[in-house]
């Protein structure tokens, strides 16, 4: 999972360069409970006796999807450190310079002032600043997330 998902931030940062990259990377963060899932039907399956409880389920997702945050964000302190040089920030602040994206965004109740504010602090930020941001709110999605995984895989009898 881990490796997937450095995958997918791969497509993501390289989507600005190549918009097909996009496709590949929504499509792999909709597939992502799908995986968990299987995943984890596969150890309650092939592992254990066909039983699994909420807190088990709960636990092996949350334990999975851990370690793919752990993988992800040493690849995101790689990419930030060693491969960027700026140029995600640079594409990124030239991607919201052009007049039609802020005439959408401001369409859509976006205000130009707080986003140019944002983009800038992100600007200011540190790779292991990004990293560290990274491993948080995928340890968060990845909780919430597993309430629901968990509730769908947990089986308490052996089914015939």
């Amino acid at each position: 999972m881990g490796l997937f998902w450095s995958i997918l931030f791969f497509c993501f940062v390289y989507s600005i360069h190549v918009p097909m990259l996009q496709f590949a990377y929504l499509s792999g963060v909709v597939a992502t409970p799908f995986v968990v899932l299987w995943r984890v039907k596969f150890y309650r399956d092939k592992i254990l006796p066909g039983v699994i409880s909420y807190r088990r389920a709960f636990a092996y997702g949350a334990t999975i999807m851990a370690y793919a945050s752990i993988v992800l964000t040493a690849a995101t302190l790689v990419y930030f450190y060693f491969l960027d040089g700026g140029s995600f920030l640079s594409a990124l602040k030239e991607s919201f310079a052009s007049a039609e994206l802020r005439q959408s965004l401001s369409g859509a109740g976006i205000n130009l002032k707080d986003l140019d504010e944002q983009v800038s602090l992100l600007s200011q930020a540190r790779p292991v600043d990004i990293a560290i941001s990274t491993f948080s709110n995928c340890v968060i999605m990845s909780l919430l997330l597993n309430l629901v995984l968990a509730l769908i895989v947990r089986r308490r009898e052996v089914t015939n």
